[in-house]
């Protein structure tokens, strides 16, 4: 049989990447919805935003539990229910009329979906394929994130223009899933080894067996280290940042006079500026280290948010600042969970990255709402940019502080006889 010359990891990672694209871009596109939903339905922007709030905790909040089945039940049961969840409940959000109906099918379904479909699920699954070029794979990932919101963000915007919010929301859910279900089914594979295969397309090791247990550390373990809540620590830098401009962006920017396809083509030319760094930016942390370019994206980030605040009815200089910006909005949860397998072992990201992004989704859940309560407490979006940037300058010093060579090691008690 002939072998082809590609690695199978990097279809698996290209398979990821196109599911990636479809959630990250949606839940970013949320942006363009908040208008015309809240019109539509009667509601306030604090009470959407804690809708969004609901659903970005209850995504994080469902990771270790998701983790745990694919365990159980392997990667490809998980993702295929997890698709038909998420397409469905995108469908049934065209649909809703009351704002109960909005928490049970986004809140709650989405939510799920997402959580079974997510970067966390793809993270586990191409760190298992890679060790020398796992950052590279990894940022795969959040390219395709960045390219999700390069593109659905103005492509939300452009369909809710034409033919309104309810239809836009059957497109979405229609293609995730007919572009995603036969990449699960056809492509995705749990590990190198199951294939016959070793981590990066090397030649396997003749003689030997895999050992699950010499490459994984338990969360209860990992939780007791530094390592854990320092990346956890910049994990809910990063949700409260990209939760406040995924849910609250695009309306700050019209507050601030601009059109709403100039304000969604800002945050799409953001997205759009950073796929190609967050290629870069693996390639670079495969060579320099992990977490010198987890600090300095975060320090970017800090310097970014507070930049889009203060531009004000410019479109030149706004779009200037998201092609400058875009080198720091992608990489952060890649370097992070390269970061988790290093420390933890390449079969641990399932469940201790996991619970860390579960950390992320506390942020995002935080962006979310206080952002809805501080503008209808002072009527703008200063204070919740404000929080952001300084939530993400001590982020950048955090990432500084982290061992990423560090692995906490099992503990063998002596057994009576042994050599």
């Amino acid at each position: 049989m002939r072998t082809s010359r590609v690695f199978f990891g990097w279809w698996v990672v290209a398979s990821f990447a196109v599911m990636i694209f479809l959630s990250t871009g949606i839940r970013f596109a949320v942006g363009p919805f908040l208008k015309p939903m809240v019109a539509d339905l009667g509601l306030d922007r604090a009470s959407f935003s804690l809708v969004i709030a609901l659903s970005l905790f209850l995504y994080g909040a469902f990771q270790p539990f998701v983790g745990r089945l694919v365990d159980l039940l392997g990667v490809r049961l998980v993702l295929a229910t997890g698709v038909v969840v998420l397409a469905g409940s995108l469908a049934a959000t065209g649909l809703v009329t009351r704002l109960w109906h909005l928490y049970l099918v986004y809140g709650v379904c989405a939510a799920a979906g997402l959580a079974a479909t997510g970067h966390v699920v793809g993270s586990a699954v191409i760190a298992r394929w890679f060790t020398r070029r796992r950052a590279t794979a990894l940022s795969a990932l959040g390219g395709a994130s960045m390219a999700g919101m390069s593109l659905l963000v103005p492509a939300a915007m452009w369909l809710i223009l034409r033919v309104g919010w309810r239809a836009t929301y059957v497109v979405f859910g229609v293609a995730v899933f007919v572009l995603v279900l036969p990449l699960v089914l056809w492509i995705v594979r749990e590990s190198p080894e199951a294939m016959g295969l070793a981590p990066d397309g090397a030649a396997p090791a003749t003689g030997t067996v895999l050992s699950v247990s010499a490459e994984s550390t338990d969360v209860a373990v990992a939780v007791q280290t530094p390592s854990f809540w320092q990346l956890a620590g910049g994990l809910f830098s990063c949700g409260f940042s990209m939760s406040l401009i995924s849910a609250h962006g695009v309306p700050m920017l019209t507050d601030h006079g601009y059109t709403p396809m100039v304000a969604s083509w800002a945050l799409g030319i953001l997205g759009g500026t950073s796929i190609g760094f967050a290629v870069v930016a693996g390639l670079l942390a495969d060579r320099l280290g992990r977490r010198p370019i987890l600090a300095w994206l975060y320090g970017a980030r800090a310097v970014l948010f507070a930049a889009l605040f203060l531009v004000r009815d410019q479109p030149p200089v706004l779009f200037g600042v998201a092609v400058l910006g875009g080198a720091a909005m992608s990489g952060s949860l890649a370097m992070s969970s390269a970061l988790s397998a290093d420390i933890f072992g390449r079969f641990s990201v399932g469940s201790v990255f996991g619970t860390i992004f579960f950390v992320h989704q506390v942020g995002a859940t935080l962006g979310s709402s206080l952002a809805g309560v501080l503008f209808e407490a002072t009527g703008g979006y200063g204070a919740a940019f404000a929080v952001a940037s300084t939530f993400l300058a001590g982020a950048c010093l955090l990432s500084l502080t982290i061992d990423e060579h560090r692995r906490p090691l099992p503990r063998f008690a002596p057994v009576a006889g042994g050599r």
